[in-house]
């Protein structure tokens, strides 16, 4: 009995890895691009290397269909929408200072390395940025947490909203910025931030400040979670 349970777990594992289909493109843009990548039931894993070009691959379901189009360095790549909601599971690989726009319906999204501009839409999806060290960040999430662990530009612009989830944000003690943050169900932990908030207004919702000499505006918004903050 036992050897005919081993039989059809293999047989069951080598279907599926059968049934898989595989998507991969290079895309060799003459300057900065910019990547918008769209998916429906998946994750989408980013990270940056010292190549010039732009690699996507995905593992997908058979019914799932992507299409890609390039335009001068604008690259768009979408799964098609479907009923059946088949999943795809994308790593992509680009320089640095590529600029970033995600789309996501379900599945995790991560980001690690980036330097150029990057937005992040999702409806349901846990989204964690690692070692960005991006100009402007924007990141919209219907339910999910969101994970920022980066460094914050001068003139910059970083949004980070989530409907129903946590926000735990990561930022070197020396950077300067101008906080907005609002929990309006749960509670707001800036740990060591909150004492060197210079012109600081704490009201039962929010919390409003300059730390140090003030500059890149953070908004961090959780609507049905809490919000972190952490010096390194």
């Amino acid at each position: 009995m036992l050897a005919l349970l081993c039989c059809a777990a293999l047989a069951f594992v080598s279907a599926n890895a059968d049934s898989l289909s595989h998507f991969e493109r290079t895309y060799s843009p003459s300057g900065t691009a910019r990547l918008t990548l769209s998916n429906i039931n998946g994750t989408i894993h980013v990270s940056a290397w010292d190549r010039r070009t732009i690699t996507v691959r995905a593992n997908t379901a058979p019914s799932v269909v992507i299409n890609d189009l390039l335009i001068d360095n604008d690259i768009t790549v979408t799964v098609k929408r479907d009923f059946r909601l088949g999943r795809a599971d994308f790593d992509v690989s680009v320089p640095p200072e590529t600029s970033l726009i995600l789309k996501n319906v379900m599945g995790d999204i991560e980001v690690r390395d980036l330097n150029g501009h990057l937005n992040v839409n999702s409806i349901d999806s846990n989204v964690r940025l690692i070692d960005v060290n991006s100009p402007s960040v924007d990141v919209k999430v219907t339910t999910g947490d969101i994970f920022f662990d980066g460094a914050l530009h001068e003139a910059g612009a970083y949004n980070l909203q989530s409907f129903k989830g946590d926000i735990d944000v990561t930022v070197p003690e020396s950077t300067s910025f101008n906080l907005t943050a609002r929990a309006l169900s749960e509670n707001i932990s800036l740990g060591s931030f909150l004492s060197n908030l210079s012109g600081a207004s704490r009201g039962p919702k929010g919390v409003t400040g300059s730390y140090l000499k003030g500059g890149p505006r953070l908004i961090l918004t959780a609507y049905a979670g809490r919000i972190l903050m952490h010096k390194k």
